[in-house]
């Protein structure tokens, strides 16, 4: 790459990943953007995560290894790769996940050029434990020239599933964020609250496929992974609930016209009730 390609950088959390970190790290150091950095937290795996990391961080400076002493959770860990960041360029990338080698030359190309961008992802397909594709993952988010207003009601309604979470964004964007609430839908408040702050550009092509693990779609797993405990009765309920107040400190954090503030809550407060009511049905059955 040239002289002058911004640092990347790519937040890999990780706990327990021996099955497939060595292909998701393989696919990352084959990309052809050479500068960028790889930061793997460790979230205290008791498997052979610590022994492979360590392997890579011998073979590649570009490769940077950091273990928890305990179990933070997974929020928490995402919010750590983060914070450990140096790149004008971030990415979070699953321990499980692959990347077409021009994934980060693709999306990097998008934002060098439009600095209204403040996300870009590609297209994306599910892949089976073995790699082989499920089909291509539904959603198109593109916010290009649309108002603050728009962009924000088009991720609300628009968004169905939350991996452009896991494209590239510009760091000093991110920092503007709470970056991932430890709470449920982390992901899908964080894209909210980005497109508050500038456009989503999609990269018509599949550069990213995404792993669907045999825990998908298990709200217990999620939970648990998510805070690293169980978790009953009516907090359980009140996770809608902290969901919900995510999005409206968003708002109330970013936009500071009265009548503008009041509209998009009293929106957020519509589509959450009734895009996620499913959600509040499924939390409010205690454990």
């Amino acid at each position: 790459m040239a002289v002058d390609s911004p640092l990347v950088s790519i937040g890999m959390p990780v706990y327990n990943g021996e099955l497939f970190i060595r292909q998701a790290v393989d696919s990352l150091l084959t990309q052809d953007y050479a500068n960028f950095e790889l930061i793997i937290s460790d979230n205290a795996s008791t498997d052979l995560t610590q022994q492979i990391c360590v392997e890579y961080l011998k073979k590649t400076p570009r490769v940077k290894y950091y273990r928890n002493q305990e179990n933070i959770g997974s929020a928490r860990n995402f919010s750590r790769v983060f914070s450990l960041a140096q790149g004008e360029y971030f990415f979070w990338a699953s321990c499980h996940d692959l990347w077409e080698h021009t994934f980060i030359s693709r999306c990097v190309e998008v934002l060098k050029h439009n600095s209204k961008v403040v996300l870009c992802y590609p297209l994306a397909d599910w892949v089976d434990v073995n790699g082989g594709s499920l089909g291509l993952i539904a959603g198109n988010i593109d916010t290009r020239s649309l108002d603050r207003l728009s962009r924000c009601h088009v991720v609300l309604w628009g968004l169905q599933y939350a991996y452009p979470i896991y494209g590239v964004i510009r760091a000093s964007v991110l920092r503007q964020t709470k970056i991932l609430r430890t709470t449920i839908g982390a992901d899908t408040i964080l894209l909210f609250e980005l497109s508050l702050l500038g456009e989503f550009a999609q990269v018509p092509e599949v550069l990213l496929h995404i792993r669907r693990m045999p825990d998908y779609g298990s709200w217990d797993n999620y939970i648990e992974k998510s805070f690293n405990k169980q978790v009953r009765g009516l907090s359980r309920r009140m996770l809608f609930w902290n969901m919900l107040f995510g999005y409206l400190y968003a708002v109330g954090r970013h936009i500071h016209k009265i009548s503008a503030k009041l509209v998009l809550m009293s929106s957020v407060i519509f589509c959450v009730l009734v895009r996620y009511r499913g959600i509040r049905t499924s939390l409010s059955k205690s454990k």
